[in-house]
């Protein structure tokens, strides 16, 4: 019952025979690059963002790969072929005939988003970020390559993955981001990078790494 209320949600989101030319332009750009201006922002946030938010941010990595870990433990447990490989609605654009559940693309979004928020690394950031996650889930379904389902269960990958990274705040500005921030630090100067654009501010030491505590 659950497969057929998917492919009928599916079969409504999906594009038609015959589709606007300007909502496929749409839709393909978003399908394939939101994820890249995502993890921009995320090096974007590192270089030009608040020092002392670094151990926040790295905290949010740390979320976001743990819900994409989840993502590959449920992708092992179940297995479900892409609309496109049963012959179900139109596929517009070429993917490999994986493992359609969950969508990765997704849960990175969504738990990037979520974790922004939560670790209160960018709240703002966090919320476009959200935004952004939905209109990619339109569009990969849109698009067929994707089912409603794997979206769904993103989302709660990504609310699991949003509240770890809270969890990993404290070890990520104590033992991560000394390390981290010192190595960043050396590769500007190694690579002699200018200072206006790569600003070289420390966050104020007002924490310890753990085995100074």
């Amino acid at each position: 019952m659950l497969t057929s209320w998917n492919e009928r949600l599916f079969l409504l989101v999906n594009a038609s025979a015959h589709p606007d030319a300007a909502l496929v332009l749409v839709a393909t750009f978003a399908a394939a690059w939101v994820i890249y201006f995502a993890m921009a922002l995320v090096a974007g946030l590192w270089i030009w963002g608040r020092p002392h938010l670094r151990g926040r941010l790295l905290a949010t990595v740390g979320g976001v790969s743990l819900a994409l870990g989840i993502n590959q433990i449920l992708g092992m447990l179940w297995y479900e072929p892409r609309p496109f490989a049963i012959g179900l609605g139109h596929a517009l654009i070429s993917h490999a005939a994986d493992n359609s559940f969950p969508s990765d693309h997704g849960t990175f979004l969504w738990s990037l988003g979520f974790s922004l928020i939560v670790a209160v690394a960018a709240d703002g950031w966090g919320l476009a970020v959200l935004v952004a996650g939905l209109l990619v889930a339109w569009a990969r379904v849109y698009l067929g390559v994707h089912y409603p389902l794997d979206m769904a269960t993103s989302l709660l990958v990504s609310v699991v993955g949003g509240t770890l990274s809270l969890a990993l705040v404290p070890m990520a500005e104590r033992l991560v981001l000394p390390p981290a921030e010192a190595l960043y630090l050396r590769m500007l100067e190694l690579l002699h990078l200018p200072r206006r654009v790569f600003p070289r501010e420390q966050r104020a030491r007002d924490t310890m790494p753990f085995w100074h505590a």
